[in-house]
């Protein structure tokens, strides 16, 4: 079998790296030879680099380099100096599928982790044309065009990649954000009177904290609220805007316990973002459903609305006006009296979103990149 080359720009210390990229990698090992590259702020240890590759993976960590877009293209550059376009590429992300497609590789998959130029535009202040989102866009044109295999996150962004680069939907495979079911096992919710709230990631100004804090300030007025928040490495600060209790410095590795220990979590996007709500799949998500812990979500984030909503596993909502913060803060209250709600959040996370499902989903699409080569 042919070796994959994973392409990452996000550290294998980090959120993602950690929970996403390794969670698969140390799978599909088992399969076929792996060789993992990504870009480290802080390079590893021999400790480190040594566990990563007991597991049989090769790990190539590169220096991150200077910010800005000066940094951004010395990166896709140095990334690309170093794939061997003769095995099966997978580029996670916009930048590291450009750095895959200058080697002009034979078997190769965009990883297509958000629609990045609208996400990017959709935050500045001024919605205006800018240089940044026609280069991204191009990106996305060319990387739609010439990979071999797309591989999306949501149903949701599906129709909006086919019509908006004219390519096949067949192209195209969703393998949802995923999860260790086991590792993050279901625990049966206390009774205690107060409500646990946790609140978990980099946030990034997509996050709608204002709506946050009412849903908080709403349930204070029925019940006693303690508001966690645990940090990622590498976040933005914004979490100091939000009414908190604690703050956790944790490891990806202890996020089961964490969550375990809260009733609900919460990550809330500003409703109004656009086309680009359409990509969106927190890991973390996941992750609270599959401890059996329900998530309050906004209704247009990727398919988490109408799964959530659907099936009873966390509030969805719509719009920030008094009497529908209300009546959130009344649903949380009665969901999370339910008895049987941590038993239907895990049960839906294993449905949708477990890990080893994923992991065959994933070397299919590997198996039929390896056909097109013949």
């Amino acid at each position: 079998m042919n070796e994959v080359h994973y392409v990452s720009f996000d550290s294998l210390q980090e959120g993602v790296g950690a929970s996403q990229v390794l969670a698969y990698m140390q799978k599909i090992v088992n399969v076929r030879p792996v060789t993992i590259f990504s870009f480290e702020k802080n390079m590893p240890n021999k400790e480190l680099l040594k566990e990563v590759q007991r597991n049989g993976i090769k790990w190539i960590p590169l220096t991150f380099g200077r910010f800005g877009v000066v940094g951004g293209i010395n990166r896709v550059i140095r990334m690309s100096r170093v794939i061997d376009r003769n095995k099966i590429i997978h580029a996670r992300s916009t930048s590291a599928g450009i750095a895959a497609l200058m080697r002009f590789p034979s078997m190769w998959i965009w990883d297509c982790r958000s629609l990045q130029a609208d996400q990017r535009r959709a935050l500045k202040k001024t919605k205006r044309l800018s240089s940044d989102y026609i280069l991204l866009r191009i990106s996305e044109y060319l990387l739609a065009r010439y990979s071999k295999k797309i591989i999306v996150i949501t149903q949701a962004v599906i129709p909006i990649l086919t019509s908006r680069y004219k390519i096949n939907k067949e192209k195209m495979v969703c393998i949802p954000t995923c999860v260790d079911t086991i590792r993050f096992s279901e625990a049966i919710m206390d009774n205690s009177s107060e409500i646990r709230i946790l609140l978990s990631g980099t946030f990034s100004p997509a996050y709608d904290l204002e709506l946050t804090n009412r849903i908080i300030a709403e349930l204070k007025r029925f019940r006693k609220v303690t508001v966690s928040i645990a940090a990622a490495s590498g976040d933005t600060g914004l979490w100091n805007n939000i009414d908190h209790d604690f703050v956790l410095s944790a490891k990806h590795h202890d996020m089961p316990q964490i969550i375990q220990n809260h009733h609900i979590g919460m990550s809330i996007w500003k409703n109004d973002l656009g086309v680009c709500l359409t990509s969106v799949a927190s890991t973390k998500t996941a992750e609270f459903l599959s401890c059996g812990r329900p998530v309050v979500v906004n209704s247009l984030q990727g398919d988490f609305g109408k799964v959530i909503g659907s099936n009873k596993i966390g509030i969805v909502t719509n719009d920030s006006s008094a009497s529908s913060v209300e009546g959130y803060a009344k649903q949380i209250l009665d969901l999370i009296g339910d008895p049987l709600l941590s038993e239907r959040c895990h049960k839906v996370a294993v449905e949708n979103f477990d890990l080893d499902n994923a992991v065959l989903m994933l070397e299919d699409v590997y198996a039929a990149v390896e056909a097109m080569n013949c």
